[in-house]
């Protein structure tokens, strides 16, 4: 099926790599990294723009991300109940679940770049959960754009090496999410440390106190 869809984009162009993304984004199981990463070298080619590879990219996947989570929030838990009747779907729900419980909102991050087969399926879990849609997409956006960037650019640049590329790719992504986790941690550590520094007064208070 990979070689029939990649066939298929010299032909269609734009057009086949956004359904591509868009279809993968959904849960639809579609070669969508390998998409990007030949979109980014036939870009080094010359025979698409690697500015409009991106932007479409780009829209395909929020596409994707908002029907997903829009599709679990008006049906609620009767669809995750329903997802979870499919036996090829169960695992990959089941999944879903249990990464939203462990990581939070880190989770819907980490599934649109680290671990993107697990994206939809967090998005219909999330909004099935009632998660705020700002909250959902002020997480999913950034991470869809840094997606989209590592496997366009790194097949623009290592045009003739795809399949080593895709394993870089993988790892980029990888060190891309810790690195970003970390920073997260570390503002949260310097927000709750100042939330718990005592003020001038309370400082004040406590000094006279130890002088009496």
């Amino acid at each position: 099926m990979t070689e029939i869809v990649l066939g298929l984009i010299p032909v269609y162009g734009l057009f086949v790599i956004f359904v591509i993304v868009f279809l993968a984004c959904t849960g639809i199981p579609m070669p969508s990294s390998i998409v990007v990463l030949t979109a980014g070298a036939l870009a080094a080619a010359g025979d698409l723009v690697l500015w409009r590879v991106l932007l479409v990219v780009i829209c395909a996947y929020l596409l994707g991300d908002q029907i997903t989570y829009n599709a679990g929030r008006i049906w609620g838990p009767g669809l995750i109940a329903r997802l979870r009747r499919v036996k090829r779907l169960r695992p990959a729900i089941e999944r879903s679940e249990t990464l939203l419980q462990k990581h939070g909102l880190l989770a819907i991050f980490i599934s649109r770049t680290i671990l993107s087969q697990a994206g939809p399926y967090v998005g219909y879990v999330s909004g099935s959960l009632e998660m705020g849609w700002r909250t959902f997409t002020a997480i999913a956006v950034p991470a869809a754009i840094l997606w989209t960037l590592a496997y366009a650019l790194l097949g623009y640049i290592f045009a003739g090496e795809l399949p080593q590329v895709s394993d870089l790719v993988a790892a980029m992504l990888l060190v891309g999410a810790a690195s970003l986790s970390a920073l997260a941690f570390a503002v949260w550590i310097a927000l709750l440390w100042r939330r718990f520094e005592p003020s001038s007064d309370e400082e004040a208070i406590s000094t006279g106190i130890a002088q009496e």
